[in-house]
């Protein structure tokens, strides 16, 4: 019985380790521009983009996987992105085409010679780069964001794009200004730039297509920064085409130069806010857990008053967030964290309910069970929620590793403190068939629940008071004499 409850205990954190290392190693890098305010509005550019490296062991290079929607009314102009701070010898992906024709839309990799037209790029000029697109569709969708059908009366139309580009170090960068496309660059140069009213006649991917309006400032292009050694992965098999996370416009990227050195404000409300979950998931609630093992008469009333100050702090921090979050609400991050707040109060009272009801029956009923797993749950979605709040913020690598480690000793731990309760109790079991005469005595040790699945009574935490005369403990239970 023991070891059964111990193999489905190790199943849950390994089930977690794994969820929490798939956390680590999938750091997003997303930039957006939400401009589009409708077919009858005057908007600016909308598009997005999204940024995965690997390091391929085969070729001993760095192939850079990429994602791009482009959001608009109708067939006119273009959208471009591209590599470094300047148009001459930046690795660029230009989509434009016509939604409604049933034709996916174009998508040119080109470059360019100083400020001149960019034209595609050749074999010569990739310096032994190879870029290829793997995805080109249109979408459409409604206003609120869903997906409808193609037609002329669509809200809006999406082009969806992916493409890799092996060995993207390779890539030459020839030009005064431009730059290397790096896999350890902290904040490397990237422009952007569109045209909204330009009719293409030719879908071909080498248009002629006019300029962008040229100042800056006025919306025709601009600049943006990105983390590119956050995104990179060094396991064997490449990554999947990063997804576009809805709602979010910058993730390890920026509109200005970044610096990693430079230091965080104590009292800000992100610092606060993550000072108040991390104390919550890394420090009080596995103390609460050890509480409710801790074999104490009072290790319910310890339980109970340990988790209901992480709740609280878990709270305050939700709250923070929320006032942080106003104006986007879309990130798994957000969700997630609502999600967990919300659930803390069910988790309350799923525990308050399991109490009272095991007092009366002596065993564990379906609110036991369900108080148990929305626990683990709690504690799971808590700790990964925790890391992808540090990847949010762009967090440095070692302070990710650093509580990645921390969370991984924390499952060993609880893992065999069950264990060792499990043996505990597996033992006592042994006493109690060779002593039938003595009553209870696992709960005389203090014996709840907590991660495990092994405990059957908790009955010291009642003292004579709080047993009427005719109570069913009554027959079970010696009276002690008064002294």
């Amino acid at each position: 019985m023991a070891r059964n409850s111990t193999n489905r205990v190790l199943l849950v954190w390994i089930t977690s380790i794994i969820y929490l290392l798939n956390s680590i190693l999938a750091e997003p890098i997303q930039y957006c521009k939400y401009g589009y305010k409708g077919k009858e509005e005057n908007g600016d550019v909308d598009f997005c983009m999204a940024v995965a490296m690997h390091e391929n062991r085969s070729s001993n290079a760095y192939d850079m996987y990429l994602s791009m929607t482009v959001t608009r009314a109708s067939d006119l102009g273009w959208t471009a992105i591209g590599t470094g701070s300047v148009m001459a010898g930046s690795l660029m992906t230009i989509v434009y085409g016509e939604p409604l024709t049933g034709e996916p839309p174009v998508v040119s990799i080109r470059t360019a010679a100083a400020h001149h037209q960019p034209k595609p790029i050749t074999q010569e000029q990739a310096g032994g780069a190879d870029v290829r697109v793997l995805q080109a569709e249109w979408r459409a969708i409604n206003e609120d964001g869903t997906l409808t059908t193609l037609s002329s009366s669509s809200y809006a139309y999406v082009a969806e794009v992916s493409l890799v580009c092996y060995s993207c170090n390779l890539w030459p960068a020839k030009g005064s200004g431009s730059s290397k496309i790096s896999a350890t660059a902290t904040s490397l140069p990237w422009i952007w730039a569109w045209n909204e009213d330009q009719e293409i006649s030719a879908l071909s991917d080498d248009a002629h297509l006019n300029g962008h309006r040229h100042r800056r400032g006025n919306g025709g292009w601009g600049e943006f920064y990105v983390d590119m050694a956050r995104s990179l992965s060094t396991v064997e098999n490449p990554p999947p085409v990063p997804a576009i996370q809805p709602g979010v416009r910058t993730l390890g990227t920026s509109d200005t130069p970044t610096d990693r050195s430079k230091k965080f404000t104590l009292f800000s409300r992100g610092t606060i806010h993550g000072f108040l979950m991390g104390i919550a998931f890394l420090v009080i609630f596995p103390l609460g857990v050890l509480a409710m093992r801790s074999q104490s008469s009072k290790s319910f009333k310890y339980h109970w008053i340990i988790q209901l100050i992480a709740s609280l702090c878990t709270g305050v921090g939700a709250i923070i967030g929320i006032v942080m979050s106003r104006e986007s609400f879309n990130s798994p991050h957000q969700v997630a964290g609502l999600l967990v707040s919300g659930i803390l109060g069910l988790q309350g009272f799923l525990g308050w309910r399991h109490h009272v009801i095991f007092l009366r029956v002596r065993h564990r009923t379906w609110i036991s069970h369900a108080h148990i797993w929305t626990g683990r749950l709690i504690m799971i979605v808590g700790w990964a929620n925790f890391l992808s709040g540090m990847i949010f913020v762009a967090t440095g690598q070692f302070w990710i590793i650093l509580v990645s480690a921390v969370i991984v000793g924390e499952i060993v731990g609880l893992t065999f403190w069950v264990w060792t309760c499990n043996r505990r109790k597996s033992r006592k079991s042994t006493l109690e068939t060779a002593e039938p005469d003595v009553p209870w005595r696992g709960e005389r040790d203090g014996e709840y629940f907590a991660i495990g699945e092994d405990e059957e009574t908790e009955m010291n935490e009642m003292g004579e008071h709080d047993k009427h005369e005719s109570s069913p403990y009554d027959p079970m239970l010696p009276r002690h004499s008064s002294h």
